[in-house]
């Protein structure tokens, strides 16, 4: 089996984009605050030196110089008033970055609201964990039509459908993080209570841990030789003909289903894929498993 270690192109994320707009916004900001410190800084010099004229009036008229003064008794300038428009308007100005920026995640999330109430969800999701990419391409249709035959409309949708989603785990990747953004991205769907069977093999087991997350084949599917606590090997069945692979799988291939967890928040929609899945998976090894 060959490994797909390609990286794709970091491309910019959303915190990314966020990032380069608060820095120019804190640019723009702090050369207002320098033209709004040099304003003050006029301002204060000119009332010291009002202060320093009005004692000095204050001095001679005390000193009968003269009788009357027009700078101690001037009166007070009107405050100026401005109208609703104008108040928006320099709202909006002084508050201009971060309108933008709200405005920017705003029409992200109703753009990921909107994708999530209008998407219909197939009714069932196959993963392919560690494989050659050669086999993804060549297999995954065949592989959704494969299990399309042992499930109905589940959605109601009018159609059965069957994704297949593909992620290139490999031994040399210790991480998550070592994989592309679109991996990360399919990976996520392990965490959900979505995709329930996975084929996969040895090198993903440091991700998946099928001790862990896999269902115990045993006590349903003990009779066929292909079975082996979590896992009901493919190698030695006619898998890899049935989807039009013309090479010989490896011996530690396999295809497993999650278990429902009691600690994950979506119990209930994990329990309705399993209900799904496990019908559709019985079918499967029926068809190819070896009675002992």
């Amino acid at each position: 089996m060959s490994k797909n270690n390609e990286k794709k192109p970091k491309e910019k994320s959303v915190l990314d984009i966020a990032r380069e707009m608060e820095q120019m916004r804190q640019a723009e900001e702090e050369k207002v605050q320098d033209l709004a410190r040099q304003a003050e800084e006029e301002r204060r010099i000119a009332y010291e030196k009002k202060l320093r004229e009005e004692r000095l009036e204050l001095m001679r008229l005390k000193q009968g110089v003269i009788e009357e003064s027009e700078t101690i008794h001037e009166e007070p300038k009107e405050q100026k008033k401005y109208t609703i428009g104008q108040k928006i308007s320099n709202f909006i100005y002084h508050n201009k970055w971060w309108m933008g920026i709200s405005a920017f995640f705003a029409a992200i999330v109703g753009f990921l609201v909107y994708q999530t109430v209008t998407m219909v969800r197939p009714d069932l999701i196959v993963m392919l964990v560690s494989y050659d990419p050669n086999f993804s391409v060549q297999c995954t249709e065949n592989i959704s039509t494969l299990f399309e035959q042992y499930i109905e409309d589940e959605n109601g949708d009018g159609k059965v459908s069957v994704d297949v989603y593909y992620i290139p785990a490999s031994d040399e990747a210790t991480t998550i993080n070592a994989f592309s953004g679109d991996t990360q991205k399919l990976f996520a769907e392990f965490q959900m209570g979505e995709a329930l069977l996975v084929i996969s093999d040895s090198a993903a087991d440091k991700f998946i841990v099928p001790d862990t997350t896999l269902e115990d084949l045993e006590p349903f599917f003990g009779q066929y030789q292909q079975t082996e606590a979590m896992r009901f090997y493919l190698s030695d069945t006619d898998f890899a003909e049935a989807v039009g692979w013309d090479e010989k799988l490896d011996e530690d291939i396999y295809i497993g289903i999650r278990k429902v967890r009691d600690t994950f928040d979506f119990k209930e929609k994990m329990q309705k894929n399993y209900d799904i899945a496990f019908p559709a998976l019985q079918k499967f090894i029926e068809q190819f498993g070896t009675v002992e």
